[in-house]
């Protein structure tokens, strides 16, 4: 009688690592990961080159103004290239904002000469430009003169320019922007062995940048981006936060201030200080009666008191349920108090 084989069945699943990054140049790399499930291969290599190809951020320059052309089907006098040219050579610039998401430059250039990259970085330093030899236009006459201001943003994806056609000004050409930093990904499946496991996948990406981003960023970058928009559908018990619900205001917010915020008389004020009133609940609580009996404070502090009151829409010989009374705690224990109070409203 034949020995049957052991039938191993995988319920859990392989956790794929980066085996290998091989940085095939300054703009571009190769990403090697395995272990993955057959077929994972295919789901995360065409899901990860999708994500690459359209949502990573970037900066690109959305539109320019320059000094007496009004459109882009313009001429300028010196220049070899026609303005649509240089509208598409600023396409090609690898661009970078440092500290925000928006960038204004301002560049005169005269005489025979190119304007090129390294111009825009001079003229701002938070712009940086990975290909600063990248040539805008060539200036070919002596007298020649070109004034150009530009807007430089960040964003994902493609963007039209017609889409904001509203926000355009007199002089003012709209460009369609291209922000996605990431010019080519392309990947590669074999099989592979892992452990006493056969018939998995192995999973290799090649992907080239215009510089503005490394490679590898770009692609921890699409992972994140992915593994942020399908944590939606997960288990709810073990991922997902549960909803904080937030308690409706049991107070007024107001009466947990200090009375010195109502701005009364210096009298006045240290007056009711004298009695522990040091919040505006604790005044509020109070009877005209009660006020009248407080050491120098007379009828004029009293309709100053209301009347100041009034201005709140509070009054005199309120109550409030649960307000911690001076004379019971102190006033350090109820500082503590209404700060708890606070917190929970």
């Amino acid at each position: 009688m034949k020995k049957k084989k052991n039938t191993f069945f995988f319920i859990k699943f392989l956790k794929p690592k980066i085996k290998k990054i091989e940085k095939l140049n300054s703009i571009c790399s190769k990403i090697i990961l395995e272990p993955l499930e057959k077929g994972f291969g295919q789901t995360f290599g065409n899901s990860i080159r999708r994500v690459l190809l359209s949502s990573i951020p970037g900066c690109a320059v959305t539109e320019i103004k320059i000094n007496g052309i009004l459109h882009e089907y313009s001429v300028i006098k010196g220049m070899k290239e026609s303005v649509l040219e240089l509208i598409l050579n600023l396409k090609y610039l690898s661009i970078n904002i440092k500290n925000s998401n928006t960038a204004y430059v301002k560049i005169k250039k005269e005489g025979c000469c190119n304007l090129t990259g390294y111009d825009i970085m001079q003229n701002n330093k938070d712009v940086k430009i990975f290909n600063p030899n990248h040539i805008i236009c060539h200036l070919t006459y002596w007298k020649a003169k070109i004034e150009i201001e530009m807007k430089i943003e960040r964003g994902r994806g493609y963007f039209p320019a017609f889409l904001r056609k509203d926000e355009r000004k007199l002089g003012t050409i709209l460009l369609d922007a291209y922000f996605n930093p990431v010019k080519y990904v392309s990947y590669n499946i074999k099989p592979t062995v892992f452990e006493n496991r056969e018939n998995l996948d192995s999973l290799t990406m090649v992907i080239e940048t215009n510089g503005s981003i490394d490679p590898e960023i770009a692609f921890r970058t699409s992972s994140t981006i992915l593994a942020e928009q399908f944590s939606v559908f997960m288990d709810s018990n073990s991922t997902v936060k549960p909803e904080i619900k937030f308690k409706k205001p049991k107070i007024n917010p107001i009466l947990l201030r200090h009375v010195e915020e109502l701005e009364l008389t210096v009298r006045s004020s240290n007056c009711l200080k004298s009695e522990a009133i040091h919040y505006i609940g604790d005044l509020v609580q109070c009877t005209e009666v009660e006020l009248l009996k407080t050491p120098n404070l007379g009828k004029k502090s009293l309709s100053e008191i209301k009347e100041i009151l009034n201005s709140h829409g509070l009054s005199l010989g309120m109550r409030i349920e649960n307000w911690p009374p001076s004379k019971k705690y102190g006033i350090k224990k109820k500082i503590i108090i209404l700060k708890r109070i606070k917190y929970e409203t």
